[in-house]
């Protein structure tokens, strides 16, 4: 991965710097008590000699020196300790900002490399047309990986299957929505819900009947729920269909997919950088945000946004990872289009546009829509990329929303912990560990929060 060398090695620098850190510490602590103790020897000595020379004063004022002691050795053990989680917060810090700037160097070689060969290929592409009098041929989209080829396509299910219900490119219509709010899976529904006859075990491709129960018991006298869910970097179409029957079963909503498609690990990571630099750009007040190569679901976000607000209807969304940062800019691109068909000074989006987030990569929000996003403080991908864990960030970048800090380990029974001060970081953020969309981190994490709220059902892994 072009720039990968660079994060490793930012990486590792960082994980030595915390390792002297840590070590100067300790060794300072250390030192620091020997004195102490050997302080303590020598006036303890000289306290015994002024007792016997000076009678029961003396003991009360050894006594006073002591408590005195006691008191000073707890405060320079307790600034020890405060030095030694500010150092890692510092650690924490320096690392984030590190690898974003490379990340975003990447990314800006990667923009300047597009560019050049895009100009080289429509060149190549004229000059062949003009001698041959025929067209250059296309690029073999199944050639760069199987599921590019439905690149923001929006899937649903059908007689049991997923499948998409749009094609790449296409523009969406309201008709398009219609349909996929109509197809999307729905663990009640007997033919959006899942079915596969060849593989009738698997329970990631079938619907059982317990799920089916559970969510007609905790839908019953609500109101249609609709969720769109935006898959995060290197998911291919089957985990992506696979998501979407679990958010179903947990929420007991119909969800529709709108597929981010992988190129693999490197390109995903590129094209991610530069879904975040065009944030930026947003952010700063850019209108026109339609640029060559910019990511398909982010089109196709954008519009069904669009086409939703300008027929009177909310609109929740779910996103992961990369699809935070193609949640972000389709909402970016959305307001902007909102505001510039209508005269009203308080035109674009607001409170019914819903959005969660896990783990996402996103710097930047939006403000007008309701959000929550949830970080893992170990997970490498929201903690340097994303919104990390700095409230005071939280209050700029958050678009005005809710961020649910937590740490825990995947499978582990009890609640995650989200209380600030009592939060398990680790010196370094993991790439991948702490990054699960599933009822094992992420989900559950939402689970816990929306216990009593009505937002899940909990009728999937985690009842």
């Amino acid at each position: 991965m072009p720039g990968g060398g660079l994060l490793q090695r930012a990486w590792g620098a960082a994980s030595n710097a915390a390792q002297k850190t840590a070590g100067a510490i300790t060794g300072g602590a250390k030192m620091v008590g020997d004195g102490i103790v050997s302080g303590a020897k020598a006036a303890g000595n000289a306290v015994v000699t002024g007792a016997k020379t000076v009678g029961n004063a003396a003991v009360t004022g050894a006594k006073a020196v002591g408590n005195a002691a006691v008191t000073g050795a707890k405060a320079v053990g307790n600034a020890a300790v405060a030095v030694k989680d500010g150092v890692k917060e510092g650690v924490r810090g320096a690392t984030r900002a590190v690898a974003d700037a490379g990340y975003n160097a990447v990314g800006a070689g990667k923009d300047a490399l597009d560019s050049g060969a895009k100009r080289v290929s429509d060149a190549y592409g004229k000059a062949k047309e003009y001698f041959t009098g025929k067209p250059p041929a296309q690029p073999c989209i199944a050639c760069t990986g199987k599921d590019v080829d439905h690149d923001g396509a929006i899937f649903g299910y059908v007689n049991g299957k997923c499948v998409p219900l749009t094609q790449k490119g296409q523009e969406v219509t309201r008709a398009d929505i219609e349909n996929a709010k109509k197809s999307g899976y729905n663990p009640s529904s007997p033919t959006h819900s899942a079915y596969d006859p060849d593989r009738p075990d698997d329970p990631t491709r079938n619907t059982s009947q317990a799920t089916k129960d559970c969510c007609a018991k905790c839908t019953e006298g609500k109101p249609p729920r609709t969720i769109f869910y935006v898959n995060g970097i290197n998911t291919t179409r089957t985990t992506h269909c696979e998501t979407l029957k679990q958010l179903g079963d947990m929420t007991c909503a119909t969800v529709v997919g709108v597929y981010n498609a992988t190129e693999g690990f490197a390109k995903d990571a590129q094209q991610t950088s530069k879904d975040r630099r065009l944030i930026r750009e947003a952010a700063a007040g850019k209108k026109d945000l339609t640029t060559d190569g910019r990511n398909p679901a982010v089109n196709t976000l954008s519009d069904l946004v669009v086409a939703e607000r300008e027929s009177g209807r909310p609109v929740e969304i779910f996103a992961h990872s990369q699809g935070g940062a193609v949640t972000s800019l389709a909402l970016y691109d959305a307001n902007n289009t909102l505001k510039a068909g209508s005269p009203s000074p308080n035109a674009g989006l607001d409170e019914n546009v819903k959005v969660t987030s896990f783990g996402s990569a996103a710097p930047q929000w939006v403000s007008g829509p309701k959000y929550t996003h949830y970080v893992h403080v170990n997970d490498a991908t929201p903690m340097v990329f994303g919104l990390g864990d700095n409230p005071q960030n939280h209050a700029k970048y958050a678009g005005g929303g809710n961020v649910v800090t937590f740490s825990g380990e995947r499978g582990q029974a009890a609640d995650f912990e989200t209380n600030g001060k009592n939060l398990d970081k680790h010196w370094l953020p993991g790439m991948t560990e702490y990054h699960g969309i599933d009822d094992d981190l992420y989900f559950k994490a939402y689970q816990q929060q929306n216990r009593n709220t009505g937002d899940t059902c909990g009728c999937g892994k985690n009842k």
